[in-house]
């Protein structure tokens, strides 16, 4: 498609189905305007009155709808209002003579059939040659598991197919041109809800029919005036470690050593309880290398499921005393650390999120991507497509992932604008961080534009932007944003903030200047002028929690505390060296 769409034109039945309403839920989420027809209103629109507004749209229909459009039409000769549009999207086909017809017309190959595969496990290829719709994945092979894709598009002949997603069962999905019209065939029969429930990580090993093709097609067909990132910003947090030259497996002059070579940012998620536990030369490699290497807040004493509680009291203080320590840390050492929250063990509580919000915190990373114990999960397959989960409370939830999750989940998260968080621990370094240094070369040869962060710096510089005519609409998720201009005018910038809290809100500030908002439909806006090569730092500063005080637990608790503190390291530090003796 040289040209993007600037509506989808969704053609449907008289009652919208299932997967009409999971389809208008997805385009609502890339944030795409659309229209919605029947048959009978397609053959009898008025063409004009169609494209009046928007004379580009692309039209977006299951297979059975598609057949029934076009029965009336003669062989080969598309409707006028059809005809107009820059692509069509076509997905569904069922092992129907219908659909089969209908793949037999499109693709000129008569013997053209649909192949089910519900429970196979089967490798997919994603094309090298379609960057512009499959992005990162481009070139990826993927295993997929039993059940993650249904069916297959079998098509021996076809004078202009073009592979997208292939299997050795046939195209999941492929682009092809019929009569001068652009056709989108997507095997997958149905379309994925992101209204559903999730408890885990979104995996596309396990998911990928009604997914990942409508997300590739909708990120290239509505490019224009979809939401989409200018950049993928990628960090490693390292969980756990003391600031001493080693730890476990980790060596920290073997890890800058590595990240000098490769080029790749690591924030240590520090337990605020070791802050006295620190080594000087340590800290010093930290101080003189911070665009490579940070620490951020990871909990507070670090006990099980200490961020899990929901006793807001109780949680304020525990920020309280994590803060205060981390403050004793920079005093005490001049290392300034990020005000970013990696929870222990992933576990987290609705109200711990709101209390990181009124505690000064700028963002959350984490693994867990729901509330643990008995609190009630709202979490949505669409919170984890976005660039950050804002469910709760409207505090930002960035999400971050395993090397075991594969390399296709990350490339899937750039597609849909997620930043690149990897995760791992000490033992990740057992092979001299053999095993990282591969998966990071992986990353780099992707088809996106990889920026290698500190955590605070790549979550504060991970927002969605949209073109609107001459306006750049930018969508804030943390609570605090960086947006340079690298042009050589000013530019003028609307930012968008989603806001349930906003009596919480004591001012917004751009590089420390208190300025004025508005607040509508639910979203803070403002407007930033950001002159040639400069940047604006935005901060949304709460009213502080005045009524917490830290450092008020017993001394049993502090006991236990040092006792799980100590033999942690014990464990880690004992476990790397008797692997050590044993090679």
């Amino acid at each position: 498609m040289d040209t993007g769409s600037s509506i989808a034109l969704l053609l449907r039945g008289d009652t919208p189905s299932p997967d009409d309403r999971n389809l208008v839920e997805v385009l609502d989420f890339f944030g795409i305007p659309w229209t919605a027809m029947t048959v009978g209103e397609a053959n009898g629109s008025n063409l004009a009155a169609l494209t009046a507004d928007h004379p580009q749209f692309s039209i977006l229909t299951s297979a059975p709808r598609l057949t029934e459009a076009l029965q009336s039409a003669k062989a080969g000769i598309f409707p006028a209002w059809m005809a107009a549009a820059a692509s069509v999207f076509v997905y569904g086909f069922q092992a129907s003579d219908p659909c089969r017809a209908l793949l037999r017309e499109i693709t000129g190959d008569p013997d053209a059939d649909i192949r089910g595969i519900d429970q196979r496990p089967i490798t997919v290829s994603v094309t090298d040659t379609f960057p512009d719709m499959c992005g990162p994945m481009s070139g990826l092979r993927i295993q997929l598991q039993p059940g993650a894709a249904d069916a297959a598009l079998v098509i021996a002949h076809s004078d202009e197919l073009q592979s997208i997603v292939a299997a050795p069962e046939g195209y999941l999905f492929a682009g092809l041109t019929h009569s001068g019209l652009r056709f989108f065939a997507d095997a997958s029969r149905a379309m994925v809800d992101i209204h559903e429930r999730a408890a885990s990580y979104f995996d596309v090993k396990k998911r990928f029919a009604g997914a990942v093709p409508i997300v590739m097609y909708l990120r290239s067909a509505f490019r224009d005036v979809c939401w989409i990132p200018p950049e993928t910003n990628a960090c490693l947090t390292i969980d756990d470690p003391l600031l001493r030259p080693r730890y476990g497996f980790l060596d920290f002059d073997e890890l800058l050593q590595l990240a000098n070579k490769q080029r790749f940012a690591t924030t240590l998620a520090f337990i605020p309880w070791n802050w006295r536990r620190t080594n000087r030369d340590t800290v010093v490699a930290f101080r003189q290398n911070s665009g490579k290497l940070s620490v951020c807040v990871h909990g507070c004493d670090h006990t099980r499921g200490e961020f899990a509680a929901r006793s807001a009291s109780l949680l304020d203080r525990k920020l309280r005393t994590a803060t205060r320590r981390m403050q004793s840390l920079r005093d005490k050492t001049e290392l300034e650390y990020e005000n970013v929250m990696i929870f222990p063990q992933g576990a987290f509580s609705p109200e711990a999120v709101s209390a990181l919000k009124r505690n000064g915190f700028v963002a959350a990373v984490n693994t867990g991507v729901a509330p643990a114990d008995n609190a009630l999960n709202e979490t949505t397959l669409a919170d984890l497509w976005s660039v950050a989960i804002t469910r709760y409370g409207g505090f930002s939830i960035y999400t971050r992932r395993y090397i075991d999750h594969g390399v296709e989940n990350f490339a899937f998260d750039g597609l849909l604008g997620k930043p690149c968080l990897l995760v791992g621990h000490h033992d990740l370094f057992r092979d001299h961080g053999s095993e990282l240094s591969e998966f990071v070369r992986e990353l780099a040869s992707l088809r996106w534009k990889l920026r290698w962060r500190t955590l605070g710096d790549a979550v504060c510089r991970s927002y969605g932007i949209r073109r609107e005519g001459g306006t750049i609409t930018v969508r804030m998720f943390a609570e605090q944003l960086r947006i340079e201009n690298m042009e050589a005018v000013t530019r003028w910038i609307r930012v968008v903030k989603p806001e349930p809290q906003v009596a919480s809100l004591r001012d917004i500030t751009v590089n420390q200047d208190v300025v004025t908002y508005d607040y509508i439909d639910g979203c803070l806006r403002l407007i930033v002028d950001i002159p040639p090569g400069k940047t604006a730092n935005i901060r949304c500063v709460y009213h502080e929690q005045r009524d917490a005080f830290p450092d008020s637990e017993s001394l049993s608790y502090r006991l236990k505390v040092a006792v799980r503190r100590y033999l942690s390291e014990l464990r880690d530090n004992g476990g790397a060296y008797l692997f050590r003796l044993r090679l």
